[in-house]
């Protein structure tokens, strides 16, 4: 079943059906989280793909995530663990900006050995 979970996680990557933001095996640079419950996730790196239409001022680097839901505890969860090893990241935006007006939200992903 993790097999074919992880199949099915790298064929989306791959698919042209999504315009949204990727970071394929990307160093996480820093973690930032503020008042809100909000946070992003900053990469030494660009988007790939074809990032979120509203990002703006400087943030082509960044995933943005919600901790007051289990899903953004998660995201957390993930990112901390990668930057704590150093190892990298595979993510994936979801093509809107709902944490933050400028950053692209952060849809998936997991750490990968480097």
């Amino acid at each position: 079943m993790k097999k074919l979970l992880t199949l099915l996680a790298l064929l989306s990557f791959h698919s042209g059906a999504y315009a949204v933001g990727e970071a394929s095996r990307y160093i996480a640079d820093y973690v930032r989280a503020d008042k809100t419950g909000f946070g992003y996730v900053k990469f030494t790196q660009p988007l790939a793909g074809t990032p979120a239409a509203c990002i703006g001022g400087g943030h082509t680097n960044h995933l943005a995530f919600d901790t007051n839901t289990d899903g953004g505890k998660a995201i957390l969860a993930v990112v901390l663990s990668a930057q704590a090893t150093g190892n990298p990241v595979i993510a994936r935006g979801t093509g809107t900006c709902d944490q933050y007006t400028m950053v692209e939200s952060w849809s998936f992903g997991y750490v990968v050995k480097p």
